[in-house]
């Protein structure tokens, strides 16, 4: 466990047994941390673009940056592509949506293999801060692989005790069923009954944003991947995740520098 316990400032022996899940009278909020994964966590959309414009140029569809960032951020591959080539009015077979998704991956693999993506600013301290206090998570449209590949490459895999990933739920982003598992996931891990309203969303998509404030999230908006007027639904935001930009936002946050991540 790390220093702080990571309950919100309540100490684990409150906890009763491993299998049970408490609610915490009078827990601080937000009693854990949910944060989206590309353009949140590390600077990982200007990949994907390349990577669907690189699979999709083979199969006759031009994707350029604008339809991308103002189309897809948000979903996964596989409602990119039906996205996609329902724009296009183009046929996609289930051999050949297989076939899409895998070249994506092969083609994300490519790039990862030469280090082609960094932590976005202000990130590594910020999850470093935030792990001495909060059970933190990630939930993405992603795959698993690629998450873990790049949270390893910047060094904060040890900092999220759950990676909800693309493979995870049956129904992708923007719908908000990934962070209802995560949260799910995250109580159970945590020993802590959470609820979507203790929690805070971390996203950079505004339809995500909408979807997961209707399922009781309260969320913060960053300003990585769209500009500040369109993350309005938000019920905060920012321009990037700077520890202290981020606690000027939303004075509730306790930071805690130079803390080891917990391995519970």
């Amino acid at each position: 466990m790390i220093a702080g316990d990571g309950f919100g400032g309540y100490a684990a022996a409150t906890l009763l047994g491993d299998a049970a899940l408490v609610t915490v009278p009078g827990m601080s909020w937000p009693a854990a941390i949910l944060f989206d994964f590309d353009g949140v966590i590390v600077n990982s959309e200007p990949l994907h673009l390349r990577a669907f414009q690189e699979v999709l140029r083979q199969n006759g569809i031009s994707l350029s940056a604008d339809e991308y960032y103002r189309e897809l951020i948000g979903f996964d591959d596989q409602g990119a592509f039906r996205h996609l080539f329902a724009q296009h009015g183009k046929p996609l077979s289930p051999e050949a949506f297989q076939k899409l998704l895998a070249a994506k991956a092969a083609t994300m693999n490519r790039f990862m293999a030469v280090g082609s993506f960094s932590a976005l600013p202000g990130v590594k301290e910020l999850v470093i801060d935030l792990a001495a206090n909060y059970p933190l998570a990630i939930c993405s449209g992603a795959l698993r692989h690629e998450i873990e590949t790049m949270l390893q490459g910047i060094g904060l895999r040890d900092y999220f005790r759950i990676i909800v990933a693309a493979e995870d739920v049956t129904i992708g982003k923007p719908n908000p069923q990934g962070y209802l598992l995560t949260t799910r996931l995250l109580s159970e891990k945590a020993r802590i009954k959470l609820r979507p309203a203790d929690c805070l969303v971390i996203e950079d998509a505004p339809t995500v944003i909408r979807s997961v404030k209707a399922a009781g999230f309260r969320t913060l908006a960053v300003a990585t991947s769209y500009p500040a007027e369109a993350l309005s639904d938000a019920d905060y935001v920012v321009q990037t995740l700077e520890p202290l930009a981020m606690q000027a936002m939303i004075p509730e946050i306790r930071l805690a520098a130079g803390k080891a991540p917990s391995k519970a």
